[in-house]
């Protein structure tokens, strides 16, 4: 019976501890393998940004299908954007895996295949995963920054302080 590694990630612990995101990726995971009789060898999750490929799980991901290729026939994901946010990293990443002989499966994206139109597809959508990314990170940059100059504290109080009693000149010195 082929053999799927199952990758989840969602962008920080915070997410990971107050949002669906985990248990639903799961879920779908289990229906795909289901529908495709497929056996889930090892699930690996990070709980961080997607921006690169520096995330422990991911690594081990990799490594562990590297170590397994000849049981491993594909890597599940529920969508792209929780493989990578950089469309260099999505490259490189599908790239890696099918030398080994390793498929990618999206579970909301069923036509990334090695067509002419699926490679054109994971194109698209990892570029469009970048632009979000990009787009949330200037947007949230140029937030923290008016609130700066609005005297806004936008970090969690050093140990000790209260945050009712800072001042603008605690934050801005």
């Amino acid at each position: 019976m082929p053999g799927a590694v199952l990758y989840a990630r969602v962008s920080t612990i915070e997410q990971a501890a107050t949002n669906n995101s985990l248990p639903v990726q799961r879920t779908k995971f289990h229906t795909l393998c289901a529908q495709r009789n497929l056996t889930a060898l090892e699930t690996f999750v990070d709980k961080q940004s997607g921006r690169n490929t520096e995330r422990p799980a991911f690594q081990k991901m990799l490594a562990y299908c590297r170590a397994h290729k000849h049981t491993v026939s594909c890597v599940v994901v529920a969508d792209l954007s929780r493989l990578a946010r950089n469309v260099a990293d999505q490259a490189t990443t599908i790239t890696e895996l099918g030398k080994i002989g390793i498929d990618l499966v999206s579970v909301d994206e069923p036509n990334l295949d090695e067509s002419a139109a699926g490679r054109l597809l994971k194109n698209v959508l990892g570029s469009m995963n970048q632009f979000f990314s990009d787009s949330l990170s200037e947007k949230t940059k140029f937030r923290m920054q008016e609130g700066v100059k609005r005297g806004r504290w936008l970090w969690v109080a050093p140990l000790g302080y209260r945050n009712d009693v800072l001042t603008k000149k605690d934050c801005c010195h």
